[in-house]
């Protein structure tokens, strides 16, 4: 039995996915740099925006990107990992809101990571 959740654990571990996020971020911090810091959190390999970062109509001190996040699933399910990978995001400075678009949530086939 022990064999078994091993095997199904190296699964998940080898499971890449990817899913776009909306992120609102401060404008005191570099954009590159909050980018650069989300490549911190356990499990994603690739952050890549989709849509520039463009100023919140209202709010000159904010900005809103589209991203494009790919990572491997740490987590039991799925909705857990997205959840816990939001809260990380939140801890880094700059962030303030870190939405992953569940809709988009899908596995990414990858020669690199096979």
């Amino acid at each position: 039995m022990h064999s078994l959740k091993t095997l199904i654990l190296e699964y998940f571990k080898d499971t890449l996915y990817e899913v776009e996020i909306e992120m609102v971020s401060s404008r005191d911090q570099k954009f590159t740099i909050v980018t650069d810091n989300l490549r911190g959190i356990a499990g994603i390999t690739v952050v890549t925006v989709l849509a520039p970062a463009l100023p919140m109509p209202g709010d000159s001190e904010k900005e809103r990107a589209l991203l494009k996040i790919k990572f491997f699933q740490l987590d039991p399910s799925l909705g857990k990992h997205l959840k816990r990978m939001s809260v990380e995001a939140l801890k880094i400075d700059g962030v303030e809101k870190f939405t992953p678009r569940l809709h988009t949530a899908k596995k990414v086939i990858s020669r690199i990571y096979r």
